[in-house]
């Protein structure tokens, strides 16, 4: 089991579930290969988990992305199919003897609407405020100008009301790539997917994990030339999940998952063709 590293308890938080289109998760690799392993709907969509990642080290609290929050209208919510309780992150933590108030940080791997969306929500008043008062928010600032000066294809992912009132508040760092945050708390930055997106990594002797974000969403992607269709820049996500997977099974970390419905991390080995699985942590559903 995966509970802790080290003196920092894990706490995977599953936030809810929702769909995307299987093609563009999976990219180029044909339908009759990705559906044996990720079944699609009537609509052609998989089911994805929106987890993330909270470390405690009994002073701090650092929540690693914050899924979709609540403030989608009921079109968002029907066309991603989005399955989570009211309150997602604040039930998750609630679960685990915790509150909003006692988060600490919060690191972004990147920051579309489905990693970035629950650190803001609407109050009684209509206005838009950070869900964690008492932290510090942190991204690339390399990712932070992709989701401000978005390109025509990856606008839509981005939604200002998810970070602009974080910087409004004063409560958001922007920081270099390849960074430590907190000692024993450091980023991978990977730019495949999106510009400055950071994998976060925790070690502690010879243990480490690494929460995987979209360079590898899903068990499936462990498969190298299994790359997403939403990636900006395919070729460069196939070098860094060649390198990076690499390292992952020659130094035995845990990688984390984001979005696999059923299984929450994995070690890895060198397989005859790709990696194969020593160790699996699979989902707990309430």
């Amino acid at each position: 089991m995966l509970n802790q590293i080290g003196k920092w308890k894990i706490f995977p938080l599953e936030t809810g579930d929702f769909r995307l289109d299987g093609g563009a998760m999976m990219g180029s690799v044909p339908k009759t290969l990705w559906e044996k392993t990720n079944p699609a709907d009537e609509y052609n969509r998989i089911d994805l988990s929106l987890r993330c990642l909270l470390l405690d080290d009994g002073k701090n609290r650092i929540l690693i992305d914050t899924g979709l929050g609540t403030k989608g209208s009921e079109k968002f919510k029907t066309m991603f199919h989005i399955v989570q309780p009211e309150n997602p992150l604040k039930n998750a933590l609630s679960k685990i003897g915790f509150s909003p108030n006692d988060v600490t940080h919060v690191i972004f791997t990147h920051l579309h609407f489905d990693h970035a969306g629950g650190a803001t929500e609407i109050n009684e008043e209509g206005q838009l405020i950070p869900v964690f008062p008492n932290a510090e928010y942190f991204i690339t600032e390399s990712q932070w100008k992709q989701a401000n000066q978005p390109n025509t294809r990856d606008r839509a992912s981005f939604l200002q009301a998810d970070f602009l009132p974080l910087q409004e508040a004063g409560l958001l760092q922007l920081i270099p790539e390849n960074t430590t945050i907190i000692n024993g708390i450091s980023t991978y930055c990977v730019h495949g997917h999106t510009c400055g997106q950071q994998l976060i990594k925790l070690e502690d002797g010879d243990e480490a994990l690494i929460f995987c974000s979209d360079l590898i969403p899903l068990k499936s992607h462990l498969q190298i030339p299994w790359i997403m269709g939403y990636d900006l820049n395919a070729l460069l996500t196939l070098e860094e999940k060649t390198q990076f997977l690499s390292q992952a099974g020659d130094e035995n970390w845990w990688l984390v998952f984001d979005h696999d419905p059923a299984t929450s991390a994995v070690k890895i080995k060198q397989g005859e063709k790709y990696y194969d699985v020593v160790e699996e942590v699979l989902r707990k559903f309430d």
